[in-house]
């Protein structure tokens, strides 16, 4: 699995080799209006990496933006590689990779001079822009470090704090991911009670709706009406 410790991992059929963890595509919803699709898939490759491939495609009406992101992870949850690559209106990539215990971003703008840009430490997770499934990463991770099952109590759960990186903006950022409890919601129509999740990053609140087999069915920004469902 994708990070050391989580729960998944402890599957009879998660070593080596090949497996997929999730796949699937979220509709990209603003003010109720659909705007958008990813689609994504989560994979373990061998037992020292997994990795995560995204397409976007995002009409809000002012033109179409098609983009790409495949993120290479350790079992820890440390980044091996990242690209982020714009594919329409026009072509942009941004690699982040480790460099001598630090992580580099390389851009290349579309005017297609490259240039480096942020030094941080490998512990930084990659938040990019419409990139959910990324999202849904991030709560493997917080489950995977910032939780503990105890005997006739369950999971137990503190608050954690993660440096971010958001590589098609170019900037960084901390969040701050912790675990509300169970809630009853209503999902394409279907009322379920999930995990409720909530992460909170420069003032900006993100609610995540978890089920029990870990992965993300709903998030919410709600300063920005925008809604994002598993089709």
């Amino acid at each position: 699995m994708c990070f050391a410790g989580f729960a998944l991992a402890q599957q009879k059929d998660s070593k080596g080799g090949s497996k997929v963890w999730d796949s699937g595509s979220f509709g990209i919803f603003i003010n109720g209006k659909r705007v958008g699709t990813e689609k994504f898939t989560i994979e373990q490759r061998g037992s020292q990496m997994s990795v995560a491939n995204s397409e976007i495609t995002v009409d809000d009406g002012h033109g179409k933006v098609t983009q790409t992101a495949e993120m290479h992870v350790a079992p820890n949850g440390e980044l091996l590689s990242y690209v982020w690559k714009g594919v329409t209106p026009q072509k942009e990539q941004s690699t982040v990779e480790p460099k001598e215990q630090l992580l580099v971003e390389h851009v290349v703008p579309a005017d297609q001079k490259k240039m480096d840009v942020h030094i941080l430490p490998p512990s930084t997770v990659i938040l990019d822009d419409n990139f959910f499934s990324q999202r849904e990463l991030l709560v493997w991770r917080y489950l995977a470090t910032g939780c503990i099952m105890k005997p006739n109590e369950g999971r137990m759960c503190a608050p954690s704090h993660f440096g971010i990186l958001v590589p098609h903006q170019h900037t960084s950022a901390s969040a701050v991911m912790e675990l509300m409890g169970r809630e009853k919601i209503t999902v394409k129509g279907h009322e379920e009670e999930l995990n409720k999740f909530k992460m909170e990053s420069d003032g900006v609140v993100w609610n995540f709706w978890v089920s029990d087999d870990y992965k993300v069915l709903k998030m919410t920004v709600p300063s920005s009406n925008v809604e994002v469902v598993r089709d």
